[in-house]
């Protein structure tokens, strides 16, 4: 894809080209929606992708293959678990209370 991404761009669009085996990612949110798709398409480029989500039954349905092996670190973790239609709010930072959060 020469031109940059938009709405319409796809995670094939955004991976093109991209390998990642070797990598281990974890994803939040793998029950649905964005959470299954990101998993799902960084497998299809190579990475090893362990999901967590809140509702282990959705997230079966969902799961990518492979689990986390124990004591190995992370490369990347996408933090795609969110919560929808919160009250207008700024978290401490500033940052609208949708997107931000604290630790």
């Amino acid at each position: 894809m020469t031109e940059p991404f938009d709405a319409k761009s796809t995670t094939h669009d955004v991976l093109a080209g991209v390998d990642l085996k070797g990598r281990r990612i974890l994803v939040t949110g793998v029950s649905a929606g964005l959470g299954v798709e990101t998993a799902r398409a960084l497998a299809a480029h190579g990475a090893t992708v362990v999901g967590a989500a809140r509702d282990l039954k959705k997230a079966e349905t969902a799961a990518a293959d492979k689990q986390n092996a124990a004591g190995e670190p992370f490369d990347v973790i996408i933090r795609n678990a969110g919560v929808m239609a919160t009250p207008f709010g700024k978290t401490k930072d500033g940052f609208e209370t949708q997107f931000g959060t604290t630790t």
